[in-house]
């Protein structure tokens, strides 16, 4: 699927090429022969030839073949963003997968160990989300994680990357960053997505905080951000935990 994108895109870029080589050869063609004068004398000594519905006709045509050239790497170019987007990104949220954002720890942590400045992972999870799912169905379930995605994004910082974990799991990557900092962050979010919704379900979320430690692996990182949603939920969820 890739090396037929690539070929597109490469056939397109020869077709703009040709092109651009065509309208620099006639423009130079034009501009040194006065051919404008030859077409009105041809046209006249042989008025059966009809220039003056061939060259408009050709104009036509050459600006109409240049028009779907364009045309055709404008949707290869969207067709390219769509695809790489399906890559990077989730389906259902838009934020990044959790391949993607598996990349960018590993950026970070390397960024980290070089240059010493700190950064925190922050995990969320949605409380007792199967109650969710029997009481609204599949479908505004979906919705709702939807939802708590968009004020996910809004309440953290522009730097900061967010994507879908798991299924009812976002992770957090917040560079340059300390766990006190973080901390309100996360308080700003548990606040924002709780709510009751119909028949007394209660929407909440639990979410973990760590920090980047050079006495410790990227490995105990998430894993310690792991245990720190665990005690969020141990203790009944809807809070924030530091670990």
């Amino acid at each position: 699927m890739l090396s037929n994108k690539l070929q597109i895109n490469k056939k397109i870029v020869i077709d703009i090429l040709l092109i651009t080589l065509l309208n620099l050869f006639f423009g130079f063609l034009f501009s040194s022969i006065d051919i404008l004068k030859l077409v009105q004398d041809y046209a006249i000594n042989y008025p059966s030839s009809r220039l003056h519905i061939i060259i408009p006709l050709t104009i036509t045509l050459l600006m109409s073949g240049f028009f779907f050239v364009l045309r055709r790497w404008h949707d290869s170019t969207n067709l390219n963003k769509l695809a790489n987007q399906r890559v990077t990104n989730d389906g259902l949220t838009k934020l990044y997968n959790r391949r993607t954002m598996e990349s960018k720890i590993q950026e970070e942590w390397w960024r980290f160990v070089r240059y010493k400045q700190p950064f925190c992972l922050m995990l969320l999870d949605i409380d007792d989300f199967r109650a969710i799912n029997d009481n609204f169905g599949h479908r505004d379930a979906d919705r709702l994680i939807v939802e708590i995605a968009d004020k996910l994004v809004k309440n953290v910082r522009q730097t900061d990357f967010c994507s879908r974990w798991s299924g009812t799991e976002f992770l957090i990557l917040c560079p340059v960053s300390e766990v006190s900092a973080m901390h309100l962050v996360a308080e700003r979010v548990r606040t924002d997505i709780y709510g009751l919704l119909k028949d007394g379900v209660e929407l909440s979320v639990s979410i973990g905080i760590s920090e980047a430690d050079l006495d410790k692996s990227l490995e105990e990182l998430i894993k310690n951000v792991e245990f720190a949603i665990y005690k969020a939920k141990k203790i009944g969820g809807n809070t924030v935990v530091a670990y």
